[in-house]
């Protein structure tokens, strides 16, 4: 135990150093950020930060998207329940109406694989279906209502680790995602955002590395992740520039704001195929308008949807549970090894 504690301490110090530098690098940039322009076509506007316009949500019909998932995999199968809930927010003469689509408390929807995958095509497979579940229901939903701006609780494209090849048991599943956000990003131009709560992304650290000439600040930006470094650099009601979110993505932008005084900026993803800037003005005023807390930055309405789609790890255990009781204990059904030690 001393000696853990010893290491503690050590990493204590060296954790304290990097914030140092990353808080002292921040707020040079903060300071120095007037002077600060881009001019590459990674970057949509010139000046690092814009100061977000206040809304009027009066007449505005916001819906925040979200999606619940439990996974288990058994030694013959696997099991994977999902389901999505739209929590629909109307505004209207000071007063806030809140709906569910398809219903306050909706039944989730169990897939089963007979064929199990390896782990990582399961846990491929099972991130699929959970995305799946929630485009389906944010383009019925676009259709259906016809919002000022529809939140998907994450990114609006498959997460990397998401990504299945064409000899993966997932490809399927993974090219039929891509084919329903492409859908939803024709339905919902520039009224589509994705807000990444807890974004490791940095990209634009990268754009920000190419604008300074110091190397040891550079040495600095290579080990920092967005929202590390913007959380000392943007007031509260502020974003940055927007920018690509990847050159190999036609029309996906992004931009990072500081919702809330004392969380760290989150990261907004959004489709436009035109007036781009135009677009994240809109989005980033609705989004901060929706965004009631001081300690918490996302946005109201995808938060509700949260508390309305999540599902409990061992929700799919149950299930198991009663298929059991129905047939038996058979190999199929049995859990894995690794789950029944004796000891």
């Amino acid at each position: 135990m001393h000696e853990l504690l010893n290491q503690l301490s050590t990493i204590a110090n060296r954790i304290k150093n990097v914030e140092g530098d990353r808080e002292k690098l921040g707020k040079f940039i903060k300071d120095m950020k007037e002077t600060i322009k881009f001019d590459c076509p990674e970057v949509a506007e010139t000046t690092l930060t814009v100061k977000v316009d206040s809304v009027n949500l009066s007449g505005m019909k916001v819906i925040g998207i979200d999606g619940g998932l439990s996974q288990h995999e058994y030694h013959g199968m696997d099991m994977i329940l999902t389901r999505a809930v739209a929590a629909i927010f109307n505004y209207s003469d000071g007063k806030l109406e809140v709906d569910y689509y398809p219903s306050p408390i909706v039944s989730p929807k169990l897939t089963i694989i007979t064929d199990p995958y390896d782990d990582t095509d399961f846990s491929k497979s099972a991130s699929l279906e959970r995305q799946k579940t929630e485009i389906e229901l944010a383009l019925e939903v676009f259709n259906k209502f016809n919002p000022d701006l529809l939140l998907l609780d994450g990114s609006i494209v498959p997460h990397m680790n998401d990504r299945a090849g064409k000899d993966s048991n997932a490809s399927e599943k993974y090219q039929n995602v891509l084919n329903i956000f492409s859908n939803l990003y024709k339905s919902a131009n520039g009224k589509l955002a994705g807000c990444v709560e807890d974004s490791r992304g940095r990209r634009f650290c990268d754009i920000l590395k190419k604008k300074i000439t110091d190397d040891a600040l550079k040495k600095i930006l290579d080990g920092t992740k967005d929202t590390n470094l913007l959380y000392h650099i943007l007031e509260t009601g502020e974003r940055t520039c927007v920018f690509r979110l990847n050159n190999d993505l036609s029309n996906i932008y992004s931009f990072y704001i500081k919702t809330a005084e004392y969380d760290r900026p989150v990261r907004i993803d959004f489709y436009a195929d035109s007036d781009v800037v135009n677009s994240a003005n809109n989005i980033a005023s609705i989004v901060l308008a929706t965004s009631c807390h001081d300690t918490y930055g996302i946005p109201t309405p995808i938060i509700e949807a949260d508390c309305r789609a999540k599902l409990k790890e061992h929700d799919v255990d149950a299930l198991h549970d009663q298929l059991v009781d129905m047939v038996g204990i058979t190999p199929g059904l049995m859990k894995l090894r690794r789950e029944q030690r004796p000891l």
